[in-house]
């Protein structure tokens, strides 16, 4: 297979994530919608990692897709690597938006209505 540049490499899940309260008042989170989409994956650059440090919120990784698919979500699920991501930052660039993501310590158990 012939990799080609800027071809879509990972497959993952926009999530719409509400935080609300339970019967108790504990603070809850609930999946809202979701939405699969496929991407082009890229490291940050040295300039983006240390900006993160110093802003003390450190990227993962930074992913692009198509700019009409994004709906502001919050989060996004990579299910091969079965892990929840934040999105700490978007940007549009051109048809593109680039959404930088770090990890995050959320379980789907811990995200009511989930059903991926």
């Amino acid at each position: 297979m012939i990799a080609y540049p800027n071809s879509a490499n990972i497959s993952l899940f926009l999530l719409r994530v509400k935080t609300d309260a339970d019967d108790l008042g504990n603070q809850v989170l609930r999946l809202v919608g979701s939405k699969e989409v496929v991407g082009v994956t890229s490291s940050i650059t040295s300039k983006e990692f240390y900006q993160s440090k110093e802003t003390k919120v450190l990227l993962d990784f930074k992913v692009s897709i198509q700019a009409f698919l994004y709906d502001k979500s919050k989060y996004v699920y990579v299910p091969n690597e079965d892990t929840i991501y934040k999105v700490e930052r978007s940007y549009q660039n051109g048809m593109w938006m680039e959404l930088y993501c770090s990890e995050t310590q959320l379980k789907k158990e811990e995200i009511e209505g989930w059903n991926l």
